[in-house]
């Protein structure tokens, strides 16, 4: 399993080497666990970047799960009406 632990901003400043991580990850063909307990602040960009792994990794038939998802990624998400399609819906209680 591919751990990938999140910085305390995900902003546009970090986005990239996120974004990096992420299909490194992919790469491996194992399923993908993300902690995002660090994270105070969220862009946008990085919860479409996440959308975008999400879809990646489900046509790959890799699962993907978090761990400790912060307030501020459980509220980013839930504002654009991406819970659910995250899968933050199940972790939120965590």
């Amino acid at each position: 399993m591919n751990f990938i632990k999140c910085q305390a901003e995900l902003d546009i400043a970090t986005v990239g080497a996120l974004h990096q991580q992420l299909l490194d990850a992919l790469q491996t063909s194992e399923p993908l666990e993300i902690d995002g307990q660090a994270v105070q602040k969220i862009h946008a960009a990085a919860l479409q970047l996440f959308l975008s792994l999400m879809s990646e990794a489900q046509s790959q038939g890799l699962s993907v799960n978090w761990r400790n998802p912060s307030p501020a990624v459980v509220e980013g998400a839930r504002l654009l009406g991406l819970s659910d399609r995250l899968g933050l819906e199940t972790t939120a209680t965590r």
